[in-house]
């Protein structure tokens, strides 16, 4: 079960109204646009910073509404930039039917915390009269006459008996936005059956991949690197597990805990690291240990780099993502379970080709806040 089954019940009891850009790219200019971003993980806000990077560039004025960890990243990315403090759900997320009581319970308060901020959306507009809004699954961020984007890679839902229940609750949730964005390529390489549109009708645009990584030349070698993110308290039972097995692992890997408002220090361990240091890493780095989470595979499609996928217990989409994934040059093991030591060493003897880059961002990306004349 995720986050999008507690949209659902949102959505049945409230009815609401609510890496260079082309020269040939459309500008932006005099544009102002709210960047709405989901406060679970660091997926979102990393996949987020690709857009807004990219509108920044188009000549656009962007403010950014989020909460948590999620805040605090786009907060270090971009700190000239105006932000907006979002409700924080406070989902706490443990594995398999262990999660079900408490995510029960805690649908009264998400639900207060949603119409929470669909006021706050609604009243900074009228402050700031924004242009356009893209929402990164936060159906919150939908305003009514302002062309809205809804972002996701979740069409269809896997939640075992309830994946049909939940995939058509949340086509109800994301119908009135004006565009679907899906962060992948048309042949869905990464997202597979997941981002099939489940109606002709669906406006989806498919607008490839979106990884803020950059590809940089190595400046030393480190034989694993693990990056962890995902919600608690899974991460950090993850990040005690790998704490406790390094010792037996290749001298010199690293743990990056993504964590940007701790500051835990310990050789070996990092709290946080921004674009430029993450993009070295993943280029010292023989192997990348993470989440099978979707920014995480895109950064690693977009490297081309060897991986160990640790899924996030009982979250159906990774299990499925990883598995998907492995004709790519990655591995996937069970947390609590996984042979790190025999993973490892099995991953470091695949060999990798190399591959084209993929594809910049449309030079139309932005074509829905276009008025009519403008280019």
């Amino acid at each position: 079960m995720t986050l999008n089954c507690f949209m659902f019940v949102i959505f049945v009891f409230s009815n609401w109204n609510p890496k260079r850009v082309p020269e040939q790219a459309q500008s932006l200019k005099r544009k102002k646009i709210l960047f709405v971003v989901l406060n679970w993980g660091l997926g979102h806000a990393t996949r987020t910073e690709v857009l807004i990077r990219e509108a920044l560039a188009r000549g656009a004025e962007v403010h950014i509404a989020s909460d948590g960890d999620a805040l605090a990243v786009l907060m270090q990315s971009f700190p000239k930039q105006i932000f907006h403090v979002l409700s924080d759900y406070k989902i706490r997320y443990r594995s398999g039917f262990r999660n079900l009581p408490s995510l029960i319970l805690s649908i009264p308060r998400v639900m207060r915390m949603h119409f929470r901020d669909v006021r706050t959306i609604r009243e900074l507009h009228l402050r700031y009269q924004y242009d356009g809004v893209i929402s990164d699954n936060r159906p919150s961020g939908l305003l009514v006459k302002v062309p809205s984007v809804y972002m996701t890679h979740q069409l269809r839902i896997r939640a075992r008996w309830l994946s049909s229940i939940l995939t058509h609750g949340h086509r109800m949730m994301y119908r009135k936005f004006d565009e679907v964005w899906v962060p992948d390529l048309k042949d869905r390489v990464l997202s597979g059956a997941l981002s099939k549109p489940i109606s002709k009708r669906m406006k989806v645009r498919y607008i490839g991949p979106l990884s803020r990584l950059d590809k940089v030349e190595p400046t030393e070698r480190i034989p694993w690197a693990a990056v962890l993110s995902g919600p608690e308290p899974l991460r950090s039972e993850w990040e005690k597990e790998l704490l406790e097995v390094r010792v037996q692992l290749p001298e010199g890997g690293v743990i990056v805990r993504g964590k940007p408002e701790e500051h835990l220090q310990e050789e070996g361990v990092i709290n946080y690291l921004d674009r430029e240091g993450l993009s070295q890493l993943y280029a010292n780095a023989e192997v990348v240990v993470c989440r099978s989470g979707y920014s995480s595979l895109m950064d690693l499609l977009a490297l081309n780099k060897k991986a160990l996928l640790v899924p996030t217990p009982g979250q159906l989409e990774q299990e499925y993502l990883a598995v998907h994934s492995t004709r790519n040059n990655w591995r996937v093991g069970e947390q609590g379970v996984v042979d790190y030591q025999t993973m490892l060493n099995e991953v470091m003897s695949i060999q990798t080709e190399d591959k084209e880059a993929i594809a910049s961002l449309p030079t139309d990306l932005f074509r829905l806040f276009q008025g009519k004349g403008e280019s």
